[in-house]
């Protein structure tokens, strides 16, 4: 058996460190390329739904690299890109035609199919060429899954030795983002990109890009979810892609105001719940740790939250219809609290239904003040009472 000393005298390279007293000298503002996103030095995981938006996304990012601007409220400096891609020559022309993409260098389909590891490194010893001859700043791999090696998606070893030599190029002063397909089922937060966790360990910056719940297909709204170690990068944006496919505008900024901080008391109370809520509801089961926020504050921050699609509302807001709210797929628990669930969104959809045609009938002068929902019979027997949030939480 080796000596393990022996072993540690034979390392390949001298070792090398430094005193805490030195870190105060490197001190520096991070030199943003997409502010919050992307820096050189840093490699950035970008992960959605398969025809989410991800490439959209990344195609107005390098329309603004041309010249600088903003993208999401977000500065964008000029800097040179290199694309490589998935996709055919075919699919970039009509981008190029909406967003100049004239300033781009593009590799489209460099592999017949998998790679294989040396073929991998090759092409990262020709983008390290290029690099040094002409200046580029930014690398995007779109997607990863379709150019890395076979396995490395889903085994770590295999993913690190794919990952581990594009610090190469974020040593050498370029950024890196890396395009990913997120898992079909839900995740933990910061845990949306498919296959090995690893991958979310190597990237510096997270983005987690996904559609508003409670969107329709033409939605034109996604919500960016983002995890680094910097306080620069924002927690979550919901953006809006304009009708011209060129830009989008920010919908809202979560630090934007006092719902950061007390979303979560909110989301408890929603998960805990056995059917939607109204504000009452939920102001009586706002748990004792947090202070109990007043009416209108609740319904500020109730407001905001359908606004980021984190919480789904229903109903009119007035007299009888209150709006009641809950968390996109969260009927699937109510249904298991209560049998009947079903049923009774049917009964009281047909109640709205009628109170919304007799509040008509009474505007128009055809016909009595609308009876309350409340004051419609329906047969006790279906209703099945579930626990508390209270109790549940018990």
């Amino acid at each position: 058996m080796s000596d393990p000393l022996t072993t540690c005298s034979a390392l390949p390279t001298p070792l090398t460190g430094f005193y805490g007293n030195e870190l105060a000298i490197d001190e520096a503002p991070i030199p943003w390329q997409w502010q919050g996103f992307l820096a050189p030095g840093q490699m950035t995981l970008l992960t959605s739904q398969a025809k989410a938006g991800k490439t959209t996304l990344l195609s107005i990012l390098l329309s603004r690299f041309k010249s600088g601007g903003e993208l999401a409220g977000l500065p964008v400096t000029p800097t040179k890109a290199i694309v490589v891609s998935e996709e055919p020559r075919l699919h970039w022309r009509p981008r190029h035609a909406r967003l100049d993409l004239s300033k781009v260098y593009f590799v489209c389909r460099p592999f017949a199919g998998k790679p294989t590891h040396e073929q991998w490194l090759g092409l990262l010893d020709d983008i390290v060429e290029l690099r040094s001859r002409h200046g580029f700043g930014f690398l995007a791999i779109d997607t990863i899954s379709r150019l890395l090696p076979a396995g490395s998606e889903s085994n770590a070893d295999a993913c690190h030795m794919a990952l581990d030599p594009l610090e190469r190029l974020t040593d050498a002063g370029m950024s890196v983002l890396l395009d990913h397909h997120s898992r079909k089922e839900q995740s933990g937060d910061g845990l949306a990109a498919r296959g090995t966790s690893a991958l979310g360990g190597i990237a510096d910056v997270t983005i987690e890009l996904g559609r508003c719940p409670g969107g329709d297909k033409n939605d034109r709204r996604r919500r960016l979810l983002g995890y680094s170690r910097s306080e620069q990068t924002p927690s979550q944006l919901v953006i809006e892609l304009n009708a011209e496919g060129t830009d989008y505008a920010v919908k809202q900024a979560l630090e934007a105001n006092d719902f950061s901080a007390n979303w979560r008391p909110l989301r408890l109370v929603l998960e805990y719940a056995q059917h939607k809520m109204d504000r009452r509801e939920i102001r009586q089961e706002w748990p004792e740790d947090y202070p109990r926020p007043s009416d209108a504050t609740l319904w500020r921050w109730l407001d905001h939250a359908v606004d980021l699609g984190l919480v789904l509302q229903q109903g009119t807001g007035r007299r009888g219809d209150p709006f009641r709210y809950w968390l996109p797929n969260a009927e699937e628990q109510f249904r298991h609290f209560n049998p009947a669930y079903d049923l009774l969104e049917q009964i009281d959809a047909n109640n709205r239904k009628i109170l919304a045609e007799r509040f008509a009938s009474w505007q128009s002068g055809c016909a009595d003040p609308p009876i309350e929902p409340s004051s419609i019979e329906t047969d006790p027997t279906l209703h099945i009472d579930p626990p508390s949030a209270a109790e549940a939480r018990g």
